[in-house]
Parts: structure tokens; C-alpha cells; sequence
């Protein structure tokens, strides 16, 4: 069970990083069915929201270019 957590959030991680998905697609395409669940198991995972992760990775990759 840990493992397949683990490898959607990487997932959700990757399409966060590299595409405009909004999160409820996102969601539905690493395996949930419910957003604000999904939201819920990434913050707790990772220590932001999808949509903050996904601001603060754009602000870090825009710095080194």
C-alpha cells in the first residue's frame, strides 16, 4: 500500500511539475477519484498542496534559467 502512495504522489509530482493539469485531473489520472482526498495524501506526504507545490517548483525552476 505504501508503495503504490508513494508512486502516485511521484506521479502527481511529475504532472505537477511539467504540465497545466489542474489538481481534480491530476487526481484522477495518479488514481483518485476524489480531489480534495488526493489534496489531502499529497500535503500530508510532501508538506504542500498540489497547487503549492506546483508554485513553489515553478518559482525554484524559473530561478535557475
Amino acid at each position: 500500500m505504501k508503495y503504490i502512495l508513494s508512486t502516485r504522489i511521484r506521479n502527481a509530482q511529475i504532472l505537477l511539475e511539467t504540465t497545466d493539469y489542474n489538481i481534480s485531473n491530476i487526481a484522477s489520472m495518479v488514481g483518485y477519484e476524489n480531489a480534495f482526498y488526493f489534496s489531502r495524501l499529497f500535503k500530508k506526504q510532501k508538506g504542500l498542496s498540489p497547487a503549492a507545490y506546483r508554485k513553489t517548483f515553478r518559482e525554484k525552476y524559473h530561478e535557475h534559467l
